[in-house]
């Protein structure tokens, strides 16, 4: 159940991608997290198109969750989880408290829908990041 420090970031099934991809809507930058005393919870959660669906395992080869290219310092990121109760939701907790937990990182999502995994891509030209990131501000 979300709380009032949860980030909550929809993921989609896009399919003017080819091949079809997960799209983490990041409007309004919503994946951009202020340092405070209390870690904040993301939540990814599969909705419309892509609700049937539910999150790889974290223990996979190819894993639901995944950082693609630099991994943040230990210690800002931990409780990385598929929810027990819903398995379409993914949740992990950001300890941003300031200047040494800031920084920008990439992942990388993957969801069974049917019996189809899909990934999130970088969908922009060159030149445009839309890449799913977090950014600890």
């Amino acid at each position: 159940m979300p709380n009032d420090l949860d980030v909550l970031l929809s993921v989609t099934l896009d399919t003017t991608t080819t091949p079809w991809s997960l799209d983490v809507n990041q409007a309004n930058n919503a994946n951009h997290l202020d340092p405070g005393p209390h870690p904040q919870r993301i939540v990814w959660t599969l909705i419309e198109n892509a609700a049937s669906g539910s999150f790889v395992a974290l223990d996979a080869p190819e894993p639901g969750f995944a950082w693609s290219g630099a991994s943040p310092p230990p210690g800002i990121f931990d409780h990385l989880q598929i929810s027990p109760a819903n398995i379409n939701q993914l949740t992990m907790k950001d300890h941003h408290r300031g200047g040494t937990t800031a920084g920008t990182w990439i992942y990388i999502l993957r969801a069974r829908i049917g019996e189809t995994i899909y990934s999130t891509i970088a969908k922009a030209p060159i030149g445009q990041n839309t890449n799913p990131t977090i950014k600890n501000n």
